[in-house]
């Protein structure tokens, strides 16, 4: 199968059905990178504790630098899959412990269309799938292989997790909006400069 027909297939099921799978968002280089950068956040007291009465035992950070730099890194992966010009808003990581789990709820609006990609996970290899409900109503446990990443319509697909049973999961999360919809003015999730840009400016500084 070509490249684009993958993606034009892919492109169907995200509009008919609100998510598809996509494989390959990032490289053993980059998960390792972003392995060792959210342990880092962690250790260093970066993440925080979520109070989200949809969250429970989970820790993470809003906008890191590398997450932000990843959210334009994969932007034209996931313009090419779904065929629309997209607008970044915002990037989380996430840690997920033994006991953590997502109740069902769907994503505000600069969420719009948002991908979850697995890091890693402890032990290797732990399958922990995210559950959506489509847009026909169906519900469909998804396994996101490391380094795959979940795209779905974040403010129509309901989507959860089920208790995490050992260890611990690694996901970034990256939010975005249409460039041509009715969304568009939540670019940077509202903040007032873009925020790669604006860290560099304060390093110049």
């Amino acid at each position: 199968m070509t490249v684009a027909k993958a993606q034009s297939e892919q492109g169907s099921q995200f509009w008919d059905g609100g998510y598809t799978l996509v494989e390959g968002l990032l490289d053993e280089t980059k998960l390792d990178f972003a392995t060792r950068a959210i342990d880092a956040s962690d250790r260093q007291g970066v993440m925080r504790r979520r109070t989200d009465p949809f969250l429970e035992l989970a820790d993470d950070e809003y906008s890191p630098v590398f997450g932000e730099i990843l959210l334009r890194h994969c932007r034209p992966r996931i313009e090419a899959v779904i065929g629309r010009p997209l607008l970044e808003t915002c990037a989380y990581w996430r840690i997920y412990r033994a006991g953590s789990l997502l109740q069902p709820h769907r994503d505000r609006v600069a969420c719009e269309i948002s991908a979850t990609l697995t890091i890693s996970s402890e032990p290797e290899g732990q399958a922990w799938p995210i559950f959506v409900e489509d847009l026909h109503g169906t519900e469909v446990p998804v396994t996101i292989p490391p380094g795959s990443g979940l795209v779905y319509q974040g403010a129509k697909v309901k989507h959860w997790r089920e208790p995490l049973p050992s260890g611990s999961h690694r996901q970034l999360l990256l939010h975005y909006v249409l460039k041509d919809g009715r969304f568009r003015d939540h670019v940077f999730d509202k903040r007032d400069t873009d925020p790669i840009m604006r860290r560099a400016a304060s390093e110049s500084d």
